[in-house]
């Protein structure tokens, strides 16, 4: 993994003293009490137990002088812990650099559709793949008739937040500014490339029109829009579709892509714009500076959870889908695959890939891509720490932990307030004359409580 010097060791944040963890654990059993969904209850509980050593850890020692590291449990819960997804984003972007984009161009494509279709998209999850499937045909469409026969590489992100902490299901692709295709080489077919060059604001507005028509098409076919829907949508003089293309890694600018990857996989909150204050009963969110200007969202903590909770997406859907050259049936896909494991800064070390794969997901390797410092090298030998023991029993946990010093407390919930909440109204309001239902605007991604439920 590299040349760490001795002294050099990774030290982890304290995140029980953090505003999410304080937030969920001042205000989770309040939050429960309508329970919207149970699902998004046991995430939470779950989250609390992420990182924390109290609920077990992996054991690690270096093998020459003996010192020991404790790694505690992760939660591994998608759309909810910041940690888990960072991890889980950096992986995903190790995986491309390192083995399946070769260097080249790459383009960032942005299709944003209206509230309507937002709506849909989160009570339909299908619908998600389906725009994207949509937006990756069109650009490979686009790419084949500027560059000939081929096809594009093609990773699709499915993004369901906005920067506000809104609900927001939208499409993020990096793909290929150019056509991969085999041509004859010397000792069998090689895997060759056109580059495309960027396109005009022409060029976009028209793949936008085009992007509108077919997804509505689409919709209408599948039945969740009418030829009615469909007509007045199109009748819009603002259609509520976005497609944004200019950002772009040039070949060679492997951090470069590498940064395009993980913004597209990226956490949907960022624990350093969360501001906390119990005392005030408020939650403060920051937006990320654009244009020299940052936002901040204030709200109460019961309505932070709610937002947050939206995010979670539904179980066993995938966010990360791959298209065109990369796609599962892709002739090209291997040619790929080989082309970007011999560009790689790793390919000294083929003799042993499949050890170096494995360990580029691990957990360390995460850490040591962010922090610059890998977590398992001993600071006193410069050797590398390796997995003796996993503890799991609660007596040798407490007894641990008591001789490092560290808490045997499990995290303490506040108990929900004796009254319950007030039970938002989710009459219809004023139709604005762009949305198919008036309820779209309050839509909360759940259900509200019953009658026998507010009682």
């Amino acid at each position: 993994m590299g040349d760490w010097s001795p002294g050099c060791r990774y030290r982890p944040r304290d995140r029980v003293k953090g505003p999410l963890f304080r937030v969920v654990l001042d205000h989770l059993e309040e939050f429960a009490l309508p329970r919207p969904q149970a699902r998004v209850v046991q995430l939470f509980r779950k989250y609390i137990e992420c990182g924390i050593h109290r609920f077990g850890v992996a054991r690690y020692r270096c093998p020459k002088c003996g010192d020991d590291v404790f790694v505690p449990f992760s939660c591994k819960v998608r759309g909810l812990c910041p940690s888990c997804d960072a991890k889980r984003a950096t992986v995903t972007m190790a995986n491309a650099v390192d083995r399946l984009l070769p260097e080249q161009g790459y383009r960032q494509w942005v299709l944003v559709v209206p509230k309507r279709l937002r709506f849909l998209m989160d009570i339909h999850w299908e619908l998600a793949g389906e725009v994207a499937s949509i937006l990756a045909r069109e650009v490979e469409l686009f790419l084949a008739r500027r560059c000939g026969e081929g096809a594009p590489a093609n990773i699709s992100f499915v993004q369901r937040f906005g920067s506000r902490l809104n609900l927001h299901p939208h499409i993020h692709a990096v793909i290929s500014d150019g056509v991969f295709f085999k041509e004859p080489g010397l000792f069998g077919d090689v895997l060759g490339f056109k580059a495309a060059g960027p396109p005009t604001e022409a060029e976009v507005t028209a793949l936008t029109e085009t992007l509108r028509r077919k997804v509505l098409r689409r919709l209408r076919k599948l039945g969740y829009l009418s030829g009615e829907d469909v007509e007045n949508m199109l009748a819009w003089p603002h259609s509520g579709f976005s497609l944004h293309a200019a950002a772009y890694a040039p070949p060679g600018d492997r951090k470069g892509l590498q940064q395009l990857l993980y913004y597209c996989g990226r956490p949907a909150i960022s624990v350093r714009n969360v501001s906390y204050y119990a005392e005030q009963n408020r939650v403060i969110y920051r937006t990320e500076p654009r244009g020299g200007e940052s936002w901040s969202v204030v709200m109460e903590p019961l309505e932070f959870l709610r937002k947050w909770a939206l995010l979670v997406p539904p179980p066993r859907k995938n966010l990360v889908r791959y298209y065109g050259a990369l796609g599962p049936n892709s002739p090209l896909r291997g040619s790929l695959v080989e082309a970007a494991s011999d560009g790689t800064a790793r390919a000294r070390l083929r003799e042993k890939k499949a050890a170096v794969c494995a360990e580029l997901r691990s957990w360390a390797a995460c850490l040591a891509r962010v922090f610059e410092v890998f977590p398992l090298i001993c600071p006193k030998c410069s050797m590398t720490m390796v997995p003796v023991a996993v503890i799991m029993n609660d007596r040798e946990l407490v007894r641990l932990l008591t001789h490092l010093g560290l808490s045997t407390e499990f995290p303490k919930m506040l108990p929900a307030w004796s009254k319950r909440p007030a039970v938002y109204d989710c009459g219809p309001p004023g139709d604005d004359g762009c949305q198919i239902d008036p309820n779209v605007d309050l839509y909360e991604g759940t259900s509200p409580p019953g009658p026998d439920e507010a009682a």
